[in-house]
C-alpha cells in the first residue's frame, strides 16, 4: 500500500510540472521467439536488460501486420475500425492512407508542448503529402516511407525509399543502425525545457533479410544460411536498442522517460501460400514463436502476441504483467499517465494506467484484432476466451471458420472447445456478428499485388518522393484470370505437378491397355 501511495504522490508531483518523455520502440515482424528473455536462440542482452528493468508485458496483443498495428497505435482505434485492414502497397499499386480524419497520437502531444520526431518506418501513406507523417504531427521526420526496404540501398520495388522531414535523402549505411543513429541525435539534442515524444520505428527484421558481413561471419555455429543472416539482423537490432538506451541514461533523462517497446505482429514463418507467392522475398524470413500457432498475417496467437515492455523507472519496472494489453490500448493509457482526456468517442482502447501501477489483472471485454489479406482473420477476447475467425476473401461461399480456445491455459491453442462449451461459443459469434469491419482500403487483389507489388529490386528508377511514376492499371479481365490462375499454380504446384504425371500415366495406361485389348 506504501509503494502505491508513494506512486502516486510522486505521479501527481510529476504532472503537475513536467511531463515525461515518451520513447516508443517498434520492431517488424519480431516474433515472440525472437529474443532470449522468452526463451528464444537468438541473443538479446540488451532487449533482456529493458525486460528485467521494466515491466514485462506477457499478453501484448498487436494486430497481425504493420500497418493496421501502425494505425492502431496512432489512434487508439483498433485494426478492424480504424479502416486500415491489412498492409498498404507501394503507390503505383495502390494509393491509400491512414485515413485523415483521424487525429493522431503525435498531433495530440504536439498539442501539449511536447516536442515530436519519428525515426524509421511510417508506412501509413506515401501517395501525397498530406498523408506523410511531417503533416500528421511528427516535427522532425526520417527513414522511410512504405513497407520496407533493402537494409543497405533503402530502395523499395526499383526506388529509394529515404527521407528527410519529406525530401529525399541520399545516404550510405545499413539502416537500423542509420535509424538508431537519428534516434540518439534527437535524444542528445533534446531540448531540457520541453518533453519529447519519439517513435523510434525500425524496419529489422522485416524482409529483405539482410545483415552486416561481420557479423553474420561471427555466426559460424548456425549451420542454415538464412538462419544466420535472421539471427545477425536481429543481434544488430537489438546492439543498436541498447545504444538508445544508453544515449536515453547518458543524456540524464532515463528518470523522467516512458519507455515502450513491442513488435508490430508475429514473425514470418508459416505464411499463407497465396500470400508468399503474391510477395514471395517474405519466404527469406526465419521467425520464430516457440510453438505459439500461427505467424505473420495469422489472428492465431503467433501472428499477435508479441515481446512487450513498458517501463518508467520508479513506477513501472521490475515486473511482470500478465494484463491482456492490446495495441490500441498505449494512446489512451499514455494519455493515462499525462492525466489528460482525448475527448474522442471512437476509440477502441482502453486505458490501462492504473492497472499496470498496481499490476491488477483486468480481463479483457469483448476486444477485436485482425486484418484482412487472403484471409479475412479476426480474433475476438473476452476473459479467458477467444474466438478464433477464418474466411478465405475471394469466394463468397468459402466456409467461414469459428474456433474457441482458452487462451489462458491453452496459449498453443491446441485444444478448440466449441462443442464442450456452446453457450461461449454462440454468445461470443453474437458479438462478432454484431462488430463489422470498416473498411477504408479495399481488400487486396492478388493480381495487382503479384504484378506491381512490393519487392526488393535494387534502385531501378527515380526515388518515390519525386513522384514520377502512374498507378498501375490492371490489365484486361480475362488476363487478369490467366495471372490468377498462374498465381494458383505456383501456389500450389507441389500439388498439381504430381497430380497432372498421375493423370497422364493413368491415361497413358489406359490407352496402351486399350491398345491391347483391340489387338
Amino acid at each position: 500500500m506504501l509503494k502505491y501511495i508513494l506512486i502516486l504522490v510522486f505521479s501527481i508531483s510529476l504532472l503537475s510540472s513536467e511531463r515525461p518523455n515518451i520513447i516508443i520502440i517498434i520492431t517488424d515482424d519480431l516474433g515472440w521467439g525472437d529474443v532470449s528473455y522468452n526463451g528464444g536462440p537468438i541473443n538479446t542482452p540488451n532487449i533482456d536488460k529493458l525486460a528485467d528493468d521494466g515491466l514485462q508485458m506477457n499478453r501484448f496483443y498487436s494486430a497481425p501486420t504493420c500497418s493496421p498495428t501502425r494505425a492502431a497505435l496512432f489512434t487508439g482505434i483498433n485494426s478492424l475500425k480504424n479502416g486500415i485492414i491489412r498492409p498498404l502497397n507501394n503507390p503505383t499499386a495502390e494509393r491509400y492512407g491512414l485515413p485523415l480524419k483521424h487525429k493522431i497520437l503525435p498531433e495530440y502531444l504536439k498539442e501539449i508542448g511536447y516536442q515530436t520526431a519519428l525515426s524509421g518506418k511510417w508506412h501509413l501513406g506515401m501517395f501525397s503529402d498530406e498523408y506523410l507523417p511531417r503533416n500528421r504531427g511528427f516535427e522532425s521526420t526520417y527513414g522511410h516511407l512504405g513497407g520496407g526496404i533493402g537494409y543497405f540501398d533503402h530502395a523499395l520495388s526499383g526506388r529509394l525509399d529515404w527521407h528527410r522531414n519529406g525530401e529525399i535523402l541520399y545516404e550510405d549505411g545499413y539502416s537500423t543502425t542509420l535509424i538508431a543513429d537519428e534516434a540518439i541525435r534527437i535524444i542528445e539534442n533534446k531540448n531540457n525545457e520541453t518533453p519529447l515524444f519519439l517513435y523510434v520505428a525500425f524496419n529489422a527484421p522485416h524482409t529483405p533479410i539482410q545483415a552486416e558481413e561481420k557479423i553474420i561471419n561471427n555466426l559460424s555455429d548456425i549451420s542454415d544460411k538464412k538462419e544466420r543472416v535472421y539471427a545477425a539482423n536481429i543481434i544488430t537490432l537489438d546492439r543498436e536498442i541498447g545504444k538508445i538506451i544508453d544515449a536515453i541514461e547518458s543524456k540524464g533523462i532515463l528518470n523522467e522517460t516512458i519507455i515502450i517497446f513491442f513488435s508490430d505482429n508475429g514473425p514470418v514463418f508459416d505464411i499463407d501460400p497465396i500470400a508468399a507467392t503474391i510477395a514471395p522475398d517474405i519466404l527469406d524470413s526465419k521467425g520464430n514463436t516457440l510453438g505459439l500457432k500461427g505467424s505473420k498475417g495469422s489472428a492465431y496467437e503467433g501472428g499477435i502476441r508479441v515481446p512487450a515492455v513498458i517501463y518508467y523507472k520508479g513506477i513501472l519496472e521490475k515486473s511482470l504483467s500478465n494484463q491482456f494489453f492490446f495495441v490500441d490500448d498505449i494512446l489512451p493509457t499514455l494519455f493515462g499517465a499525462l492525466n489528460i482526456n482525448p475527448n474522442q468517442n471512437n476509440i477502441t482502447g482502453v486505458n490501462r494506467w492504473n492497472d499496470l501501477i498496481k499490476n491488477e489483472i483486468k480481463p479483457p471485454k469483448n476486444v477485436m484484432t485482425g486484418n484482412v489479406i487472403v484471409h479475412d482473420e479476426r480474433a475476438l477476447f473476452n476473459d479467458k476466451w477467444k474466438l478464433y475467425y477464418r474466411n478465405f476473401v475471394y469466394n463468397e461461399n468459402s466456409e467461414k471458420i469459428f474456433e474457441l480456445y482458452n487462451v489462458n491455459d491453452d496459449p498453443y491453442e491446441k485444444y478448440e472447445l466449441s462443442e464442450k462449451y456452446p453457450d461461449v461459443f454462440e454468445s461470443m459469434k453474437k458479438t462478432f456478428d454484431e462488430n463489422p469491419l470498416i473498411i477504408e482500403t479495399p481488400y487486396i487483389n492478388p493480381v495487382q499485388s503479384y504484378l506491381y507489388g512490393d519487392r526488393y529490386i535494387g534502385i531501378t528508377d527515380s526515388p518515390w518522393l519525386e513522384r514520377t511514376y502512374k498507378e498501375k492499371e490492371l490489365p484486361h479481365p480475362i488476363v487478369q484470370n490467366l495471372v490468377f490462375g498462374w498465381i494458383i499454380f505456383l501456389t500450389f504446384k507441389h500439388i498439381i505437378i504430381p497430380v497432372l504425371i498421375l493423370l497422364t500415366l493413368v491415361f497413358y495406361f489406359m490407352k496402351f491397355r486399350n491398345n491391347i485389348s483391340s489387338n
